[in-house]
This record gives structure tokens, sequence and C-alpha cells, in this order.
């Protein structure tokens, strides 16, 4: 049995991250990382992989972001931990003690239980094997209909990617609108109509209810009776977290993953849970919360390695910033939506403005549309979406999700400081978030 100072069950950001630090901290540590993929892919950027255009080989997470940083990989599923004797036994019966464990082990495509759903024409999103299979069908110029099913991020970052590619795209959402869990009605509206006047064929609150292969088609039959016929389906409905092996292990795990304290530690001072698999806190409420983010993984990764070190760090909770682009429309938020502030027990007040992104004397002006949720009372920003063309929405998404860990107040925002430039932002008296604030009259 070989001995190790930290054990890394997955190989994903959390991981590697984790590894990062922990090199940072103390080289002499033996540390390995253990997963069941032999070469992982950036997840997030898999859409933007279907059309070919860069080789296949860009989307792959090089190994050396573990290897060449103190840390050994271990290729092989982990099928047992024993946390009394702290040792993790593999599917082919090696065995490895560790002193620390980090359960980073992600999460994994939602496949909804519907005959069909096994098809060789019905393609998950998150694997590299995955994406090589997106890239062979939206590539064959016999296939050239695609339903994708799904409307969050991935899903219509895909509707959009095959649809630039000459695909005639139909978009099947269960929920009563596309994007919901991320962003206000009031942007979504625009956003589905984006999609609309670009010709993806969008579907709201219908479900999948099978596949089946029909003739040289593929038949997508969905409630209330309408049917779709396609070349192939993508399965971009959501993930379901990979908490199976710390539950077998003793430890506790909710709807929202493994459960773990404000230090990470997962129901012991030695196991730690980090990334899509654990069970965050909102910085925003307090409650229990999913935070299926690439950025989320990196920075509890950080704080699970920091501890092992002893640095002793809390991780006060994420605020989930979060962008996507949708035919050249930049869309984000961080912190709650208004109604999931008001499902949370505040009382709100929004503020909203439209404000443009350049002087007014400059060609190519565009507005750029902000919302902002603040607490009604002591006037605590809750959270706020913005929506804009181009591609800075994750720069307006990085200044919320700071405001909104600095306890920020709609006050605070009124008077903020910023830049100004004629090409570059609007004229001075015109900050967007200072309008926005100013709009959120809390007399109202």
């Amino acid at each position: 049995m070989q001995q190790l100072d930290v054990a890394i069950i997955g190989g994903g950001p959390a991981g590697r991250v984790a590894v990062h630090t922990l090199e940072a901290g103390d080289p002499d540590l033996k540390v390995a990382v253990f997963k069941d993929e032999e070469v992982n892919v950036n997840r997030c950027a898999v859409p933007y992989g279907i059309d070919g255009a860069k080789p296949l080989q860009k989307y792959q997470i090089s190994n050396s972001l573990v290897t060449d940083h103190g840390a050994d990989l271990i290729i092989g599923r982990v099928a047992k931990v024993d946390l009394e004797a702290r040792r993790l036994t593999l599917e082919d019966g090696r065995i490895f003690g560790f002193a620390d464990l980090i359960f980073a082990t992600g999460a994994r495509p939602l496949l909804p239980p519907v005959p069909g759903v096994d098809l060789p024409r019905v393609l998950p999103v998150r694997s590299l094997q995955d994406l090589a299979r997106l890239r062979e069908c939206a590539g064959s110029p016999l296939l050239r209909r695609a339903v994708v099913v799904g409307g969050g991020y991935i899903g219509v970052e895909v509707a959009g990617v095959l649809r630039g590619m000459g695909l005639s795209v139909t978009l099947v959402e269960m929920l009563p609108a596309i994007l919901a869990q991320t962003t206000e009605p009031e942007f979504i509206t625009r956003l589905q109509g984006v999609l609309e006047e670009n010709e993806v064929a969008v579907r709201t609150g219908t479900a999948v209810e099978s596949f089946a292969d029909a003739d040289r088609a593929l038949k997508v039959s969905l409630t209330g009776g309408e049917s779709v016929d396609c070349d192939f389906a993508v399965l971009a409905a959501g993930v379901r977290l990979n908490t199976e092996l710390a539950a077998a292990a003793g430890l506790e795990v909710s709807r929202c993953g493994i459960v773990t304290d404000d230090h990470l530690q997962a129901g012991s001072p030695h196991v730690y849970a980090a990334g899509d698999c654990a069970a965050l806190r909102s910085l925003v409420s307090g409650e229990p919360t999913r935070g299926e983010f690439g950025t989320n993984a990196v920075f509890t990764g950080r704080v699970a390695a920091r501890n092992i070190l002893g640095d002793d760090v809390a991780f006060p909770g994420v605020v989930n910033g979060n962008a996507t682009k949708v035919f050249g429309w930049g869309v984000g938020s961080a912190g709650l939506t208004e109604e999931a502030a008001r499902g949370a027990g505040f009382e709100v007040v929004t503020g909203a403005a439209a404000v443009p992104d350049r002087y007014p004397m400059m060609d190519g002006v565009d507005d750029i549309h902000v919302k902002l949720v603040f607490e009604r009372g002591g006037g605590r920003l809750l959270g706020g979406s913005v929506l804009r063309r181009g591609s800075c929405a994750a720069a307006d998404v990085d200044f919320l999700s700071l405001a909104l860990q600095m306890g920020a107040t709609r006050d605070d925002l009124l008077v903020h400081q910023y830049a100004t430039h004629p090409e570059l932002a609007a004229k001075p008296s015109h900050n967007r978030f200072v309008m926005a604030a100013r709009d959120a009259d809390p007399g109202r």
C-alpha cells in the first residue's frame, strides 16, 4: 500500500487548483490525483469546439497541470473509501493510504429517464469523447437537423453554435423559460427573441418523453403530443452530482452535494469536498446551494488545500457569478435574481437602467441593460444581472460579484467612483450601476 499525505479524487479544476496550492505551500507533500478519464476536456469550452475550426487537442486539459506541480496522477476509478482506516481502493485492487482527502468528484450529464436516451445519435455534452461525437454529427453533410434538450447556458450555447454552422435547430426546455436559473425575465424575453431571430425554434414548458429511430431520422416526442424529427439530439439538461462514493463512505450528502462546514470539511477534520460535488452555501442568503461553475471549483479547491496546509481559511460562500454569449449578446448575473431573493424570504426593491455603452456622439452606440436587486430596509445588494452586446458582460458581473462580497448597499453604489471615456464607457453622469441603484427607490 502506497502512503500519501493528500489524496484528491477528481481531476477537474478543483483538484488541479488544490494541487497547485499544496505545491506552493509545501512542495515536499506526497500528493496524488485519482481520475477515471485519461484526458479531461475543458468542459465550458465544449460548445465552442463543435464547429471543428480548431484541433480537438485545443480543448484538452493537459495532465501536466497535475504532474508538473508535484503530484502523481493515477488513472483509475476509486471503488471504495475507508475513512476510519484512511485508505482508498481502486477498482483494479490497488490501495492507497492518506492523511488528508479531498473529494473533487464533480458531476456527470443528467440523462433524462426516457426511452431511447441511449440511442447512438443522442449525445451528451461533457467529455472529450462527447465533443468528438458532436463534431462528427454536426460536421456531416447528411445530418443537418438538431434538437438541443436543455435551455440553460450550455444548451443555449450549443444551439447557437449549431445554428451558426447552418443546421436547423430546435431548443427544448421543460421550464417555462430558458436561462430561468441565472437571469431576469426581462432579459430572458429579449434573449429568446434573439434566438428566434436567428431561426432557432424555442420550445419552453415542454419536456422530452422519448427518442426513437424513425426511418433515417430521430424522432423526439414531447409532452403535449408534439414531436420533432431531427438527425441527432444533444442533451444539455443539467448535471447529476457525483456524490455516491462519498455517501458510501458514510459522509452526509444532500441534494446540493456533499455536506461541508465553512472550512469545506466533510464530517471529519481530514476530509474535504470541493467543486461541483460539494454542497456550497450562498454568500447572500446563507442557505445551501448548488454552484456548478468552474470558478466555484477553483475557489473551493484552493480553500480546501489551504486548510490542509494549516492556514485556517473559512469559505464565505458563493455568489455564482456567471456569463455567456448568445448571437453577439452577452448576459450574466451574480447573487440572487429577484425571484430567488423573494423565494429566500427577502423583502426586495429592484432598480433597472439602460445606459449607452459609450458617448452618444460616437459610432456604434448600444445600450447596456442592468437590473439590481436590493434588500428593502438596509439596502444591501442581493444580486444583479446585465445584458449587453459584445464581450464585456463578464466584467460587469465581476464588479457585481465584488460588490456582493464586500456587502455593498444601494448607498455604496450611488457614490462609487468609476472611469469614463468616449469609446469605452457612458458619459460621466450615466454610469449603469449608479442609474440602476437610483431607480431602486425604497419608497416604492
